[in-house]
């Protein structure tokens, strides 16, 4: 009897301890969280040293702590302490992303094969639909049914119309250009850090910027402007997931997946602005969760073998929830929209990633905001904005590199097809030295 008396008094010691242990936790991620809105997530000093840390060890002690407590309940029982930890796993960012990303079973010391779990992670979160495209449309479910409402409803129509005429001629005929702005950026107002971010970034829970990364001024006052004298191609185009599709697209037809994007974007720089592109079509998404490290070496290789080459464009698509339609009307023609893409080369588990860092990210970031702002005063909705995420995806090879994803796998062809004159547009317009 004494013994089950003490057992007791010992559990509920356990359980106040733990619960100290875990208001602790709360508490200090509740005042990270507030120091970021403040200001952005500081990145000079002890401070960001003593965040990161925290961040860091806020899983670790509700696991070591608490976890325990709660498994010792039997299965069909839902103590509070519990419901507690469940809720903390789900409002809390870091505990979730520790316990679904994490690096179970790899070393601490082995830096880089973590970096290397996590970006392969990374990789098939983005893209988890795309295993459904092999399904074929019968199988797409509500996705299908309501891409079929917004064809019938909106679409114009473009491949059906391209037999064996140039691109030149047929996206005249398609697409209106803008002459002028339709809209005007407020960049005073873009000065301050929140309504930039909530106005044109989505920034990854994995990952965090500040007031300093995205000062609109600095950024705006890049030169992103082509030399004008080239013996050789000026602009690289290519794609680290050639195999990605759309949701009528051929299987294995390289020419309706992102790599036909690529020839059509490629036709329309030449033709209408005189730019010189090389387009490589390669496929380095065999394995895709190992295709930026396939296709890194590639990028190097031909840099080096055509140093005229100033900038650098990666093609992609986006994946999203089958019942997710992406679609926008520019200029009286439906399409995919846009969204552009940085990594950042930080993560909010590891702090700064110096074995993968990238000295050309602030060049990087001013590119894709150039291209953000001047398509939201020409073509206002065409762009999605900007995503900023955790790692560097190859943009460190060139201080004018753009990864750009063009609608999703729930969109068809015609649609992602529509949205290459207008990025065609404002990519010229950048590298004209065009400012918004």
């Amino acid at each position: 009897m004494r013994v089950r008396v003490s057992s007791k008094k010992q559990e509920k010691k356990r359980r106040i301890s733990a619960f100290c242990i875990l208001l602790f936790c709360v508490c200090t991620a509740f005042i990270i969280e507030m120091m970021q809105m403040g200001g952005g997530l500081l990145t000079e000093g002890f401070t960001e040293f003593a965040g990161v840390q925290v961040r860091e060890s806020l899983y670790k002690n509700i696991v070591d702590y608490f976890l325990p407590i709660t498994s010792c309940k039997k299965p069909s029982e839902r103590s509070v302490s519990q419901v507690i930890f469940d809720l903390v796993l789900e409002g809390l960012p870091v505990c979730t992303y520790a316990a679904k990303g994490g690096t179970k079973g790899v070393p601490e010391s082995d830096f880089e094969a973590e970096l290397e779990q996590q970006l392969a992670a990374q990789l098939t979160q983005e893209n988890e639909a795309w295993s459904s495209q092999d399904a074929g449309p019968e199988e797409s479910g509500a996705g299908q049914q309501e891409g079929v409402w917004a064809e019938d409803m909106l679409r114009k129509s473009f491949l059906d119309q391209m037999p064996e005429e140039s691109a030149g001629s047929i996206e005249k005929t398609l697409f209106s250009y803008a002459t002028k702005k339709a809209a005007k950026v407020d960049l005073e107002e873009l000065a301050d850090y929140k309504t930039l971010v909530k106005k044109h970034y989505v920034i990854d829970g994995t990952t965090g910027s500040n007031k300093n990364q995205l000062n609109v001024k600095r950024l705006l006052k890049q030169d992103l402007k082509l030399t004008e004298a080239a013996d050789g191609p000026q602009i690289l185009i290519y794609h680290t997931h050639s195999l990605e599709g759309y949701r009528d697209s051929k299987a294995g037809d390289l020419s309706e997946s992102v790599v036909g994007l690529g020839d059509y974007l490629t036709k329309i720089l030449t033709g209408r602005y005189g730019l010189k592109v090389l387009h490589d079509r390669s496929t380095y998404d065999s394995d895709r969760d190992r295709a930026y490290g396939v296709a890194g070496p590639a990028l190097e290789k031909i840099l080096k073998e055509n140093p005229s080459i100033e900038v650098v464009i990666d093609l992609h698509r986006d994946g999203v929830a089958e019942d997710t339609y992406l679609l926008t009307e520019v200029n009286d023609t439906v399409m995919a929209p846009v969204m552009f893409f940085n990594g950042l080369s930080y993560t909010n588990k590891n702090g700064r990633l110096a074995s993968l860092g990238n000295p050309n990210l602030q060049t990087n970031l001013a590119f894709s905001l150039q291209m953000e702002l001047l398509a939201g005063e020409y073509y206002p909705g065409f762009s999605r904005g900007i995503y900023l995420k955790g790692l560097r995806y190859n943009l460190h090879y060139c201080p004018k590199s753009l990864l750009v994803e063009v609608g999703a796998q729930t969109n068809t062809l015609q649609e992602a097809m529509n949205a290459m004159p207008p990025l065609a547009d404002i990519l010229n317009r950048v590298l004209s030295g065009e400012k918004p």
